[in-house]
């Protein structure tokens, strides 16, 4: 079952605002009802959600929309079922404000990381600790030799454009994901598939069993990274800085309890 964000005294709205809150606690002060106010006094509405199909919400959506499919961290999970993208849905001009509203912008805020896997040094946001996480996971998969051949090459990380058949611009764009050459046939992307978005489509199961993988998977999250293989439109390579959808309260395993 897709499960949304829902929680005993919490209504939709308040639960997302108050993971958001505690993600990006120097970026965002405090909830003014449904807004959010943002520390340089500017406000974001939180929104009731977009309407029309998925590739409608996609292009449209608002805060609501970004925070309304709850994220299953961790192992054994179920295979994604129809349109369960967690984190594929962006309120742009939040991520704008956040980590910059074009190019130049973003630029700023770049920084170099060394991926301790490959000892390469790769372009990735200050914003939020975001450097700092994937530090963090870089070291922490170097510890384990049987996991670095996995991600010791790194294909992508900042890069300012849009996603693939569409006119949204990419998390690359702010540098916040990166995308690894997986080795072992684990590496697919729904568009390389031939899938057609809403349609139903052969969802590579054995990247869910591949151990090394799913070891590679966890340390991610535990790091505020949500993977692309966990979505029906299956994106195994990439890794994403999202760490409000790994706020506890937030995840999926909240919301069955």
């Amino acid at each position: 079952m897709l499960l949304t964000l829902s929680s005993g005294a919490y209504s939709d709205s308040q639960l997302g605002i108050d993971c958001l809150l505690k993600a990006y606690p120097g970026f965002l002060l405090e909830k003014d009802g449904d807004n959010l106010v943002l520390a340089d006094g500017h406000r974001l509405p939180y929104g009731s959600g977009s309407q029309g199909n998925l590739e409608d919400r996609l292009d449209h959506a608002d805060l609501h929309d970004q925070m309304s499919q709850c994220y299953s961290p961790g192992f054994p999970v179920d295979q994604p079922r129809l349109n369960e993208d967690p984190g594929r849905m962006r309120h742009e001009p939040f991520f704008k404000r956040l980590y910059g509203e074009d190019k130049l912008a973003v630029q700023r805020n770049i920084v170099q990381v060394i991926w301790a896997p490959s000892g390469q040094s790769l372009p990735f946001s200050r914003i939020a600790g975001a450097d700092q996480a994937l530090i963090r996971v870089g070291e922490a998969i170097a510890a384990r030799p049987e996991l670095r051949h996995l991600v010791s090459s790194p294909v992508g990380t900042l890069n300012w454009r849009t996603i693939q058949g569409t006119k949204r611009t990419s998390s690359h764009s702010f540098g916040i994901a990166i995308d690894f050459r997986l080795p072992h046939g684990l590496g697919h992307y729904w568009r390389w598939a031939g899938c057609l978005s809403e349609k139903s489509c052969a969802y590579p199961e054995r990247v869910l069993q591949d151990r090394a993988l799913r070891d590679i998977v966890t340390i991610f999250e535990a790091n505020g990274f949500i993977w692309g293989g966990k979505w029906f439109h299956f994106d195994t390579i990439h890794f994403e800085y999202r760490p409000e959808l790994l706020v506890a309260e937030c995840t999926c395993k909240s919301q069955e309890k």
